[in-house]
């Protein structure tokens, strides 16, 4: 075997063995860490799950006390049974989708009204699912008791299952639903808040779950066998390098003629002629190398000169004026070259945020139109501001509503931006109630109310249009999203999407509003509400059955007398409800 050989074995061998223990390595690690993140995916939307299945129970208590303490159930003692109780059971019945029974028994457990007309009269048997005790509205006494019989595929129903994605009801760790078997699959296990004894178990197929990962195990094997290769090939030339040090020279020398890269070198590991050959050569090479780089920099500095000359008289020919219609980051990048004014587009992960004037149109139909200018203008420059100071891109003015991004062409990083984001909508809610006040001094009997919308996702950014008209701004989903997610807010408030919130969440004191399915989604999106100070000039009254929110710095002397009237009128109901 020839010196050469055994170096280009040596050399594999050397090389391969820890590759292949690092591949195998991380491929075991890829593959745990892709099973924990499974799990928890599986227990995140089994969560989503057991929050429905316990609202619908708390639906069916609820209902079933309110209908216990309605006046009717006083036919129970009355024996004035004319099927009114019947009735509402069979409309509570319907309106809830209910399959089982609603029965109303007297103390003696007789039935005096079911859902099923067959047992009234008959001693009611049997377990319930819930019972509520019924008491009479004029002693307080009890006079029976309102029964459900609930069956488990009012909660069977709710399942979203898929072929390789299913819901199993237990009862007692009893199957309710067995669905179809699956071997050996991936499984989290939950139990009912309401009722402990009811536990949902989420199965999804293994094999379904790791097909991603069989895709990375071919590719591993793959990388695998160029790593080899690649391996070889490097063993190869090195061997061919200590061997034939005349060829590195002449190639060398090829190189050079062909890429015109003068900080190439040629290796001197010898002291005989070659050696003193490298040696000349590269001396040579550095002598060209330090001429061609006088001459680069002195044409360099000739450009720049006549740079600089043509910028200076741009600069004095172009009206300041045209600065007013562009974003600052914008109007910066694109004279300071850093853009170029053609249309092109890039991906980004952006915030966005969107706000509008809540009842602009009925606010400012009553009003002239320099005022209407007036106080337009004098809220976007405070609006505008307020986003300068907080490093906004202020993308465009749509009517009353007001678009920024952060992110672009300036970003501190997508968690950072989205914070900015958020703390500028704070800040713009501060002022604008702020602002109320000093309108409403002024005369305007309707000051603005804002609503504010902002999600974080990929757009893409850049020019927009034609050669002779273009528009630096945003596309894509995540827009139409953060529009849709201002649209859902109420007036004065902050929302937020999920992606947004994940970011802020450790800075931003925020509570869940509602998940709602936006217009143009086929899916439901999660929404957060941004925690404002309170104005003391804001009460709120939420207790359970009511929810009342009045702002008196917007509220004229024909509304506040409205709200006289409908308190003094909701007085009167609860004492004539007294017994």
């Amino acid at each position: 075997m020839s010196f050469r050989t055994r170096t280009i074995l040596i050399l594999i061998l050397l090389s391969l063995a820890p590759y292949v223990v690092t591949m195998f390595i991380l491929g075991s690690a890829y593959r745990n860490d892709l099973e924990d993140r499974l799990r928890s995916d599986m227990q995140y939307q089994l969560g989503i799950t057991i929050d429905r299945l316990d609202q619908n129970l708390q639906t069916l208590e609820q209902d079933m006390a309110f209908m216990a303490s309605l006046d009717v159930m006083n036919d129970i003692v009355t024996s004035d049974l004319d099927r009114r109780i019947t009735d509402m059971l069979l409309l509570k019945k319907s309106d809830l989708r209910l399959a089982g029974e609603f029965d109303v028994t007297n103390n003696d457990g007789v039935v005096v009204a079911s859902t099923q007309l067959s047992r009234v009269g008959e001693v009611r048997s049997g377990e319930s699912f819930y019972s509520v005790p019924v008491y009479s509205t004029f002693n307080d006494a009890q006079i029976g008791v309102l029964q459900v019989e609930y069956r488990m595929e009012n909660l069977v129903r709710l399942f979203a299952n898929e072929d390789y994605l299913q819901y199993i009801l237990l009862q007692d760790e009893n199957l309710v639903n067995p669905g179809t078997a699956m071997s050996d699959p991936l499984m989290v296990v939950q139990s009912l808040t309401s009722r402990p004894s009811l536990s949902v178990r989420l199965e999804q197929d293994r094999e379904f779950a790791f097909s991603a990962l069989d895709r990375i195990t071919r590719s591993f094997f793959i990388a695998l066998f160029v790593g080899m290769v690649v391996i070889a090939t490097v063993a190869f030339l090195i061997a061919g390098y200590i061997l034939h040090p005349i060829l590195q020279l002449s190639s060398t020398a090829r190189l050079i003629t062909k890429t015109q890269d003068y900080s190439r070198r040629v290796p001197v590991e010898r002291r005989d002629e070659i050696g003193e050959l490298s040696s000349a050569f590269n001396r040579m090479i550095s002598g060209m190398q330090e001429m061609i780089a006088r001459l680069k920099e002195e044409s360099e500095n000739r450009i720049k000169l006549a740079k600089e000359k043509d910028r200076a008289e741009m600069l004095q020919t172009l009206p300041t004026k045209l600065s007013r219609y562009l974003s600052p980051q914008i109007y910066e990048s694109i004279f300071s070259g850093e853009k170029d004014v053609a249309l092109g587009s890039s991906r980004k992960k952006l915030t966005i945020f969107f706000s509008d004037i809540v009842d602009f149109t009925s606010t400012t139909d009553q009003m002239e139109s320099e005022d209407l200018t007036q106080l337009l203008n004098q809220y976007l420059q405070e609006m505008t501001e307020i986003a300068l100071r907080y490093g906004a891109t202020v993308d465009k003015y749509i009517g009353d509503a007001v678009m920024i991004f952060f992110g672009d062409p300036d970003s501190a990083g997508v968690r950072e931006d989205a914070l900015q984001c958020v703390l500028m909508a704070m800040a713009m809610q501060k002022r604008v109630r702020e602002l109320q006040d000093e309108w409403h001094k002024a005369g305007f009997t309707r000051p603005f109310r804002i609503r504010v919308g902002i999600h974080t996702g990929y757009c893409t950014v850049g020019n927009f249009g034609t050669e002779s008209r273009m528009d630096y701004t945003i596309v894509g989903s995540a827009v139409n999203l953060a529009s849709r997610i201002e649209s859902s807010a109420k007036p004065g408030d902050i929302y937020i999407s999920e992606d947004t919130w994940l970011l802020v969440r450790d800075s931003v004191n925020c509570v869940k509003a509602a998940s709602v399915t936006p217009k143009g989604f086929s899916y439901p999106v999660p929404l957060y509400k941004v925690q404002l100070e309170e104005s003391a000039e804001i009460i709120r009254l939420q207790e359970e059955g009511v929810d009342i929110t009045l702002d008196t710095a917007v509220l004229d002397a024909d509304q506040k007398d409205k709200i006289r009237r409908l308190l003094s009128h909701l007085v009167e109901d609860v004492e004539d409800q007294d017994p």
